[in-house]
């Protein structure tokens, strides 16, 4: 036995499917909860940066109006010596945090800094937001100016703790979701094996019946979704039944056929063995084997059709050549028209090749259509092969000067066992169905009337692809 896997089964594709759906839309949750919280603790933290610029402005205002009309202060400030800020403001500021910084410029001199932050000698020239690298270490700086006073205020804190208050939001949604994901999994596998359980007792409704139950099953108990599959499980049901019915014909006839010879092969057999003159039981002899000869011929040709209708037909990988397949089939049957005393003629008026189709069914259809026209035509006429193409399509008509078909029985000779009234030559009644057969699987067609010259005889036309 090979070790190799079978397939899954049809609920664990589902369940996988639907878990690959499941897993990329926690990603997207995921990805949309990170871009929101990453956003919204980025306008916080801005918005508490500008508060803070402008809280150390306000707790300024005072030294600064004194700076404005104290020339004594205003350089005493720049020097570094005239506080800005009161003991405890100051205080309160530098303790502020480490991961957070301010810096106070008056023109172009820092007069007062908390001592962290990224190094800068001059005093920034656009106010506003910014994003600073030092050291490997991300800021996030607003940098407010006050014009009137010559101030510029910085402010600003680590971009980490930004990123880490986004982990800790995403920690905190993600756990319940990563806790509910088994449960949601169980409750998404119990969903679809209960939604499969109605394609189940479909399966165990037709795993019920009996080989020779092919009835249509009803679409009413089952859910519209399996409505396709219902009628399509009718239609393979009724294409089965016609099947059926089709080779029972088919044996029967068969059988009924083969019945008659067989019968004549015995009796003529008994006859010949009790036959004591030589001359007669030579006679009865050779009437034996010509009726040996007319069961294999019937026989083959039921094998033939059986293999026809089956679509079991040994073929090769070559395209047939309708020219070259008609002067193969004159070749071959070149001894048999001589015996009946028939010649051949061919118009080629092609100009050109006429290939299509598989060259074992177009040999099939040319040699029965041919050898039908020979055993019915007269001795001293001429069978006519014709090919041409009209259309896009090749075409063939076999002529013969037989005694032809009425207009009543064209259609039913191509029946199988069906010969028409006037038919003399000796056969089964299969050949004209054999060429259906063949031009089924072809895609092509058959059809019968009178000689185009208004002459006694046959006319078959065939049309091919």
């Amino acid at each position: 036995m090979s070790g190799r896997p079978g397939p899954p089964s049809l609920l664990a594709s589902l369940f996988r499917r639907i878990g690959v759906l499941f897993a990329a839309f926690l990603l997207l949750v995921g990805a949309a909860t990170f871009l929101v919280a990453r956003y919204s603790v980025n306008e916080m933290y801005d918005d508490q940066l500008v508060v803070g610029a402008n809280v150390l402005h306000f707790l300024m205002s005072d030294e600064l109006t004194q700076a404005q009309h104290s020339l004594v202060f205003r350089r005493a400030m720049r020097r570094g010596e005239a506080p800005l800020l009161s003991t405890e403001d100051r205080r309160a500021f530098r303790s502020y945090a480490e991961w957070r910084m301010f810096r106070v410029w008056s023109g172009s001199t820092l007069v007062m800094s908390s001592g962290a932050g990224p190094r800068r000698q001059t005093p920034p020239t656009e106010s506003g937001f910014s994003d600073v690298r030092q050291d490997g270490v991300d800021w996030r700086v607003y940098v407010l100016r006050a014009p009137q006073h010559d101030l510029v205020v910085e402010i600003g804190e680590r971009a980490q703790i930004r990123r880490a208050l986004v982990g800790r939001i995403l920690l905190v949604l993600a756990a319940p979701m990563l806790l509910l994901t088994p449960i949601a999994a169980l409750l998404i596998w119990m969903a679809l094996r209960g939604g499969l359980e109605v394609l189940r007792r479909l399966l165990a409704e037709i795993g019920r019946r009996s080989p020779r139950d092919l009835s249509a099953i009803g679409a009413a108990p089952w859910p519209r979704d399996l409505h396709p599959l219902i009628r399509a499980i009718n239609g393979l049901f009724a294409r089965i039944e016609g099947s059926l019915q089709h080779e029972r014909r088919f044996l029967d006839d068969a059988a009924h056929q083969l019945r008659t010879p067989l019968a004549g092969v015995k009796l003529q057999a008994q006859m010949a063995a009790q036959e004591t003159d030589p001359v007669e039981r030579q006679a009865l002899i050779a009437n034996l084997l010509s009726s040996v000869d007319r069961a294999s011929a019937l026989t083959a040709d039921l094998l033939v059709l059986a293999r026809l209708d089956a679509g079991d037909v040994a073929t090769d990988a070559a395209v047939g050549d309708l020219q070259v397949e008609v002067a193969a089939v004159l070749a071959d049957l070149a001894p048999l028209a001589k015996r009946r005393e028939v010649t051949f003629s061919l118009e080629d008026e092609a100009r050109g090749a006429l290939e299509g189709g598989d060259p074992v069914l177009l040999r099939l259809v040319i040699a029965n259509l041919v050898e039908n026209a020979i055993h019915h035509a007269p001795a001293g006429s001429e069978v006519m092969v014709r090919l041409w193409r009209e259309d896009g399509r090749r075409r063939m008509t076999v002529t013969d000067g037989g005694p032809g078909i009425s207009d009543a029985e064209r259609e039913q000779v191509l029946q199988r066992f069906r010969r028409g009234r006037n038919a003399k030559a000796v056969g089964s009644g299969l050949g004209l169905s054999i060429v259906v057969a063949a031009l089924d699987l072809l895609g092509g067609g058959l059809t019968l009337g009178r000689r185009y010259d208004g002459r006694p005889g046959l006319q078959a036309s065939v049309e091919l692809p």
